[in-house]
């Protein structure tokens, strides 16, 4: 489902504004919009445990940062063993 029209992606002002970006930055809003001054740079999510390194890419842009840094694990299905 995409957003509504009317409403105007989330973004971190004090990332945006600064006139170099640190190689190490780590981001804790999930739900902040990736914009263009981002590429090629890695950034680091907070997904609640750990920090998880994301290499930015032209089609990442437009995206929010929490799609790339997933907060669940996926659930392990045992196999059956035949007796």
């Amino acid at each position: 489902m995409s957003r509504s029209s009317w409403k105007i992606p989330h973004i971190i002002l004090n990332l945006e504004n600064s006139d170099k970006i640190i190689n190490r930055t780590i981001i804790y809003q999930r739900v902040a919009t990736i914009t263009p001054r981002f590429i090629g740079q890695t950034v680091y999510v907070f997904n609640g445990l750990k920090l998880i390194p994301i290499k930015i890419t032209e089609h990442h842009v437009g995206f929010k940062f929490g799609a790339f840094a997933l907060t669940k694990k996926r659930a392990k299905i045992a196999s059956l063993k035949k007796r």
